[in-house]
């Protein structure tokens, strides 16, 4: 009963913003195309279309709540509902000035993809897409048509058509491999290149006219460069604000000059080293089972950040051959090992990484025991040992990136201690690695499939040769000749 409380107390609180966010977006608009900002000026226009922006904006609302759901997402309700409406908004009133003060073709609803998508993901900002197209011909049309019917004309129609294939050309560019300047100049192109329906949609209901269609295109045109412009200005703002982490956050993140990175090849570079390798696994594993890549090789590379803190107690950063783990007993060497995990989620937190990375760090060995000190510990006493206090005492993953994490770092290690040349042996070891963790229960929480696993044993016996590859041996090249 007290969920089910909290459930429409929560739904009333969303719904009440939206009806306040309804009637201020109807009355701005109204009042931009009336060109009069007097609010009781046409309250009999404002107050039935406030009703009806409420309804469709509603549907967003429930369409986030019930359909915009992605087990890997740490992106809350809140957080989805202030980026998608606030968005809206500015793209609503911007057009309703630009229709009224400048032209009918001058919309800026593909800002609104760009933003959505860039932020949220496709298929939201396809919804809020329609939802803004929606929203245009409900407030627009009828406010032209009540305002001044002498003068009504569709000419925005031509707007819209134009904006949605703009906004569905972009989706699918989005959906390529892009940086901020492809995107921009690409999404520039796309408005040249659909410009011209405007024009032709013009002809419709003003004739031929070299006057109409001029000035269609011009708008539309205009109406293209500022959603680009809307989306530079305003996409970095968001990003800040929502601590939202696009794809070209994250390719900032995981960029050799980022500070915390820097660190850690200079305080670990063995580590370092071995974060780049597995980096290269993590994300040919995502790609082939459809996950961000740059979210997968942002926890790659942050996977072992907390090792920078004691970096001599790990092999890969040894030197001279000397181990501090020879003067110690296993209880302390165990210590020093597992808290890796512990000191990264810290120093992560620290730097303000995203909460999948930080997953990522504190999960990447689940609660799994440390073999090699339990087993020394085992040898020098009687006695059958406990093995919880040989354990890292960390989370199992519960996200697929963490789970990607763990199975590439132990091949990646694996495979590097014994190198192999046959395909075979190496298939073998990735499966081990698997069915041991698989028997252990580390991947219960991680929503890993059967497929899921046969794919990245596929990707990583294809990839990892040349992660591992070798060089030529020019000593033994000279000697024959």
């Amino acid at each position: 009963m007290k969920t089910s409380a909290k459930i429409i107390w929560r739904d009333v609180a969303y719904l009440s913003v939206i009806l306040v966010l309804s009637f201020l977006m109807t009355t701005f608009s109204v009042a931009c195309i009336a060109k009069d900002y007097y609010i009781f000026s046409y309250y009999e226009l404002y107050l039935p279309l406030t009703v009806i922006v409420f309804c469709i904006l509603t549907t967003l609302y429930y369409y986030i709540l019930k359909f915009d759901k992605h087990p890997e997402e740490s992106v809350s309700l809140l957080k989805k509902c202030l980026i998608c409406y606030s968005i809206i908004f500015i793209a609503i009133i911007v057009s309703a000035v630009l229709y009224s003060y400048f032209s009918p073709s001058a919309l800026v609803i593909s800002s609104v993809t760009m933003m959505v998508t860039m932020l949220l993901g496709k298929r939201l900002g396809v919804y809020s897409t329609f939802v803004t197209i929606g929203l245009t011909l409900a407030i627009f049309v009828t406010c032209s048509y009540v305002l001044d019917i002498e003068h009504f004309n569709l000419d925005i129609i031509g707007g819209m058509l134009n904006a949605m294939i703009m906004c569905m050309c972009i989706i699918f560019f989005v959906g390529r491999e892009y940086t901020r300047l492809r995107l921009t100049w690409g999404t520039l192109l796309i408005g040249l290149l659909t410009t011209p329906i405007a024009g032709l949609y013009s002809i419709f209901g003003h004739g031929v006219s070299a006057v109409t269609i001029g000035n269609a295109i011009f708008g539309r045109l205009v109406g293209s460069m500022l959603s680009v412009s809307i989306f530079i200005v305003f996409l970095p703002l968001y990003e800040a604000v929502f601590a939202v982490w696009t794809n070209f956050k994250l390719a900032e993140v995981c960029s050799p000059s980022q500070p915390l990175l820097k660190e850690l090849r200079e305080k670990a570079p063995g580590t370092y080293n071995h974060c780049v390798s597995v980096a290269h696994l993590v994300m040919s594993c995502a790609d082939a089972i459809d996950l961000n890549p740059y979210m997968a090789r942002a926890c790659a590379y942050f996977h072992d950040v907390g090792k920078m803190k004691h970096p001599e107690y790990f092999t890969e950063n040894q030197k001279d051959g000397k181990n501090p783990h020879d003067d110690l007993i296993p209880e302390v060497s165990v210590n020093m090992i597992t808290n890796h995990v512990k000191d990264g989620v810290t120093i992560l937190k620290e730097h303000h990484m995203p909460e999948t990375v930080i997953k990522a760090a504190y999960e990447h060995h689940g609660d799994a025991t440390v073999p090699y000190f339990y087993m020394k510990a085992q040898s020098i006493t009687e006695d059958d040992l406990d093995s919880y206090q040989y354990r890292y005492n960390a989370q199992k993953p519960t996200t697929k990136y963490s789970a990607l994490v763990m199975i590439c770092d132990m091949c990646e290690a694996i495979l590097r201690a014994k190198p192999t040349d046959d395909y075979e042996q190496m298939r073998a070891v990735v499966s081990n690695v698997i069915s041991s963790k698989l028997n252990e229960g580390q991947f219960n929480d991680s929503n890993m499939t059967v497929k899921d696993f046969a794919i990245i044993t596929d990707t990583i016996c294809d990839v990892i040769p040349s992660v591992l590859h070798k060089r030529v041996d020019y000593d033994k090249a000279k000697e024959r000749r």
